[in-house]
């Protein structure tokens, strides 16, 4: 599990002060790309290696409120590796309380196909080894 403190941006939040329910998902994607560099793959790492791995099913429930420069302790880990696709769990916590929680799929595919492929074997070891749903109550 990779954790990261985040900070609630003002452009983030909603007339209330509290986060827009679309903003979350761009701290998803802060985490997921940290995620990928410190296993030692970042993005442009993998776009050279000839993949895309695009979105294919993203959620996320909100459990308490989440504010305009609130600061978060953000979680990230692995919490399933298919054949082509792995799924990513998220925890969100303000103070030690959990204010959100969810989950990406993404899917590698051939950038010059764009079909699926299987995931490389050396992306898929470091994935597998961090294999560890978030779980937040």
């Amino acid at each position: 599990m990779i954790t990261k403190k985040i900070r609630i941006q003002f452009v983030d939040t909603d007339a209330s002060g509290r986060i827009h329910y679309s903003a979350i998902f761009r701290y998803f994607e802060i985490m997921d790309h940290d995620f990928f560099r410190r296993i030692g793959y970042s993005y442009k790492k993998i776009f050279q290696l000839g993949y895309d791995m695009p979105r294919v099913h993203v959620e996320c429930s909100y459990l308490g409120e989440i504010g305009y420069d609130d600061e978060l302790e953000a979680q990230v880990s692995i919490s399933k590796v298919g054949n082509s696709s792995y799924t990513l769990s998220f925890g969100f916590y303000k103070e030690d309380v959990p204010v959100a929680k969810g989950s990406l799929t993404n899917v590698f595919i051939d950038r010059k196909t764009g079909k699926s492929v299987k995931i490389p074997e050396s992306i898929k070891t470091e994935l597998i080894k961090h294999l560890e749903p978030v779980s937040v109550e």
